[in-house]
């Protein structure tokens, strides 16, 4: 390939992706969905190739990018202007906590764990898992939280209600296992945890997807959910 040809596909390339993107209208950066990652890496990858591949010619490379844009395009249409097309398209939002209760099929749909859960919630400010009502993974795989009312961030009105903190708060059961490591910190023993579970009219570890415990001595535990049925 020589170095004409390399300035020419180099330069139709940025052209017509250049133009592309513009009617595209960023879909791909702003509101970005999984299927909206994967078609802007694949939109580069054919780029990539009609620029290097010299045994494709470049108006070929061209082509195809042209069309696998449309098609993204059409996508978009379909989603926005119809509820069907939107849900098979872009999915819906996922319910990973509702009314303070975390849901084992919410997570097992969006394939994240009880430390993934507690990871995300921290991110977002949040270090104890009572305090949220509402958490659910979006379409662009963010977490959106609403925590409960007294937890909500204090505005002006209550900037003299001071509460005391409740300090880093510890997992001590996930998924029904007793974390050893996590008891150890705590200066706990099984013992503490069966005396728990009893005040909690819990028979068996087993029951428990989620415990934690603040410095304050704050105990949360989240049933399995088979066990609420």
């Amino acid at each position: 390939m020589s170095v004409m040809e390399m300035v020419i596909r180099t330069t139709v390339g940025f052209l017509v992706l250049y133009a592309l993107c513009r009617f595209l209208n960023k879909k791909l950066i702003a509101q970005m969905t999984f299927f909206d990652f994967v078609a802007g890496i694949t939109i580069g990858s054919v780029v990539a190739s009609s620029m290097l591949m010299k045994d494709v010619p470049v108006y070929i490379g061209m082509i195809g990018l042209i069309l696998f844009c449309f098609y993204t395009f059409l996508s978009s249409i379909i989603a926005l202007k119809s509820m069907r097309g939107r849900k098979i398209l872009e999915d819906e939002p996922t319910y990973l906590i509702r009314d303070g209760k975390i849901l084992e099929e919410g997570l097992k749909k969006v394939r994240m764990t009880a430390d993934g859960l507690v990871t995300n919630l921290r991110k977002k400010g949040y270090f104890y898992v009572d305090q949220i009502e509402i958490a659910m993974m979006e379409m662009d795989g963010s977490v959106s939280v609403l925590p409960k009312a007294p937890y909500i961030y204090a505005m002006r009105k209550d900037i003299f209600n001071i509460q005391p903190s409740r300090g880093l708060a510890q997992a001590f059961i996930i998924d029904g296992q007793i974390l050893t490591k996590s008891l150890e910190a705590l200066g706990k023993d099984r013992n503490w945890v069966n005396n728990v579970l009893q005040a909690n009219n819990i028979q068996n570890v087993d029951e428990v997807f989620f415990a934690q415990i603040d410095q304050q001595g704050n105990v949360y535990i989240d049933k399995r959910e088979d066990t609420l049925k």
